[in-house]
């Protein structure tokens, strides 16, 4: 059977991205992404597509003449539109008859369903699905997050399970050290709280973690998600630790700035992702695989950008 093709339609690029990574995970759906009006119409003519999807926050058009121009070059084409967030569709786009609406937010384990609604096709009529290498990943054995942690640690663990009383020469060179961060940083990070807070929640608007921590050494300067507080310190220890090991693994490595940028765990129902924001800062999130890692890196690349301005 052939997979249906779809086009989305979407100014932001986060979104664009996890629609697009999201459906095309399924295994059911080929999926083609454009940011813009203009370059849909070219898509459109050009490419015969099953069904598109259209963010009406589109800019460089009205949506309204968009599905207009859409209908014109391909009149048999399914549409599914996406009114604003928490929003309902605007009547004039309603009197256009959508084949289907899909409103933010929105769980990604429902879109098979809502896209074969809006196809006008059984949902039981899928192709088979080939797996992707992503699904391929995610299917092989899960470890614990507190294997993963291991993962990073270095050999000296490794070692002492085989001699036990004799710690290997160089132990104390690779033993993880957490990063003092200077106190005038953490100062200004504090000082700032509330509006760091409203940065990290936006950013949980978009991704609905379970957490979002910015962390600085091993000290929570704000969170967002729904852990207690409680929980969100015990796992900003944890992450300062994982964090300071892998920091010891890159300059083994010789990276050049002593660090990786990004640390990804992924167990069976959740991930831990962290992106350093400088030397002993991180932004950590804790939040289901549900979220397309795309969106994941994009929406945390955003969120640094914002937050730059209170490292010091």
């Amino acid at each position: 059977m052939t997979l249906p093709n779809i086009l989305v339609i979407d100014p932001d690029e986060g979104f664009g991205t996890m629609l697009k990574e999201g459906l095309e995970g399924t295994g059911y759906y080929h999926v083609t992404w454009v940011d813009n009006g203009k370059d849909a119409i070219k898509a459109i003519r050009t490419t015969n597509f099953d069904l598109t999807i259209v963010d009406i926050g589109v800019s460089d058009m009205s949506p309204y003449k968009l599905i207009l121009g859409i209908r014109h070059f391909r009149k048999n084409v399914k549409i599914m539109l996406i009114p604003f967030f928490g929003q309902d569709l605007p009547d004039k786009l309603k009197k256009l008859n959508p084949n289907g609406i899909l409103s933010k937010p929105f769980f990604v384990g429902d879109l098979p369903d809502l896209i074969d609604d809006a196809l006008g096709r059984p949902r039981t009529e899928r192709a088979p699905v080939v797996p992707t290498p992503a699904e391929t990943k995610k299917s092989e054995p899960k470890t614990s997050t507190a294997s993963a942690k291991a993962d990073q640690v270095d050999d000296k663990d490794a070692d002492k399970e085989t001699d036990d009383d004799t710690p290997p020469p160089d132990e104390k060179h690779f033993s993880p050290q957490i990063v003092t961060v200077p106190q005038k940083t953490v100062s200004y990070l504090r000082s700032n709280e509330t509006e760091i807070l409203r940065i990290l929640d936006d950013l949980n608007r978009e991704v609905r973690a379970e957490a979002i921590l910015l962390i600085a050494g091993q000290e929570l300067m704000a969170q967002a998600g729904i852990l207690s507080r409680e929980q969100c310190k015990k796992l900003t220890t944890l992450m300062a630790h994982s964090s300071q090991a892998a920091a010891e693994a890159a300059t083994f490595l010789g990276e050049p700035d002593k660090r990786f940028a990004q640390s990804l765990h992924e167990g069976s129902e959740y991930r831990l992702y962290s992106l350093s924001l400088g030397e002993g800062i991180s932004l950590s999130l804790a939040l289901s695989l549900n979220v397309p890692l795309g969106m994941i890196r994009h929406q945390c690349r955003q969120t640094a950008e914002h937050l730059s301005r209170f490292i010091i």
